[in-house]
């Protein structure tokens, strides 16, 4: 059991390690019933009916790379991301990428991207909104077919976030929006158009949330990140302030019309040690938030709490640590017998006596990424859990009640 034990927190330490999926990509253009205007994506896949265009560009953990090619197997969650003024959403294929490979769905709206006319905010907030509906609905969405490689694979949990306009209108289109997850931020920008305000919005943002400000930002600096972060309605939010960086660095670096504003770092070396820097936060509050994942969690309170030379300040409400010390087998009030182990497709848990309680099922693979959650009711004896349709390998099944866990170890052949 000790080794079991050891396999399973190998298991959720991995997970915010290494990238482990190829990247697919799709183009869709998503619809709003209630409005009018957007921008479309010339070649994108159409969704049906009418009304605003929100062309929409997808990034996601796919089987492997490409346009259009199919998911990976397993469930991933949702993350919304909006762009800059003026900026365009592959000025940031540096944290899409990186969060498709690790397991995210990423979706880029790509309205509201122009200089003249004015973008406006309100818009692109209810974009970002929708989008997060929207992106858990490929859940289940068959039409058009192309969009069918989703169905069963998206994680019932989303979060929104974006840099500079995007990150202040994530805080509108979270206000009161019980749907998303959490939110985060990078170096937001003050929203107020048509009485639409970022600032008003963050007062009404009750999830969890995430502010990343750089040091040498002067177009959005600190103190407008904590005119947005102070009246946050959440009860757990956190603010770090990373060194050195400027409102352009964070992204690629490579947009000309920002770099209007404030120029970034110049050299591929200086990016990626300023990515490194902010996404060292994103990454495991992101991994906690959206995948459960607990080590992640205590990693993130670890260096948000800790001196670090990468910081140069940081503000503190709240807590994400969690114990992990709990995943190992403890007294089961019903025995339990998993067979067939190994299995070509399907899993059959007994308990000696009925259940009375609820019991959950998690199934995770080795790099600890959940790969199925089911529940049986009350008043059983037994439960069948299908894993006909996940990749041949080992696997940890952790069965959980109210006051009981247990660990298996489990081979699909």
């Amino acid at each position: 059991m000790k080794k079991l034990i050891l396999l399973i927190t190998t298991c959720f330490t991995l997970v915010s390690q290494a990238q482990t999926f190829p990247v697919g990509h799709m183009s869709i253009n998503f619809k709003d019933a209630t409005r009018t205007g957007g921008f479309s994506i010339s070649g994108g896949i159409a969704m049906p009916g009418t009304g605003r265009n929100i062309g929409t560009e997808v990034y996601y953990p796919a089987t492997v790379a490409g346009n259009n090619t199919a998911v990976a197997n397993g469930q991933f969650p949702v993350v919304v991301f909006g762009h800059g003024f003026a900026m365009t959403w592959d000025s940031y294929d540096n944290i899409y990428n990186r969060l498709a490979a690790l397991g995210y769905i990423v979706l880029l709206p790509r309205t509201e991207s122009s200089i003249f006319p004015t973008p406006s905010h309100a818009n692109f907030a209810d974009d970002m909104k929708l989008l997060a509906t929207q992106g858990l609905l490929l859940n289940s969405t068959s039409t058009p077919t192309a969009l069918a490689t989703f169905n069963g694979k998206v994680l019932q949990k989303s979060a929104i976030g974006g840099h500079s306009m995007g990150a202040g209108c994530s805080y509108i289109a979270a206000q009161n929006n019980s749907t998303v997850t959490c939110i985060f931020n990078l170096a937001a920008a003050t929203s107020n158009t048509a009485g639409i305000s970022s600032v008003a919005g963050a007062s009404l943002v009750t999830v969890p949330a995430l502010v990343i400000s750089g040091e040498k930002d002067n177009v959005a600096d600190t103190t407008v990140q904590n005119s947005h972060y102070n009246p946050t309605a959440s009860t757990i939010k956190f603010h770090s302030i990373i060194k050195d960086v400027t409102h352009c660095d964070f992204g690629n670096g490579t947009s000309t019309t920002c770099t209007i504003g404030q120029a970034a770092c110049s050299g591929a070396g200086c990016n990626a040690t300023l990515f490194a820097r902010y996404m060292s936060y994103i990454e495991p509050f992101l991994a906690h938030q959206l995948k459960n994942d607990c080590v992640a969690g205590n990693n993130f309170m670890t260096l948000i709490l800790n001196p670090s030379a990468d910081r140069v300040g940081r503000k503190v409400v709240g807590n994400i640590a969690c114990s992990v010390t709990g995943i190992q087998e403890q007294s089961f009030s019903n025995n339990l017998t998993v067979f067939p182990n190994p299995t070509e497709g399907k899993l059959n848990i007994s308990f000696s006596s009925e259940i009375t309680t609820p019991i959950t099922f998690e199934l995770y693979d080795i790099s600890g990424r959940l790969v199925l959650d089911e529940q049986a009711s009350s008043q059983k004896t037994s439960h069948e859990i299908n894993v006909e349709g996940i990749e041949s390998g080992s696997y940890v099944l952790i069965v959980r009640s109210e006051d009981s866990k247990k660990a298996f170890k489990i081979i699909k052949n």
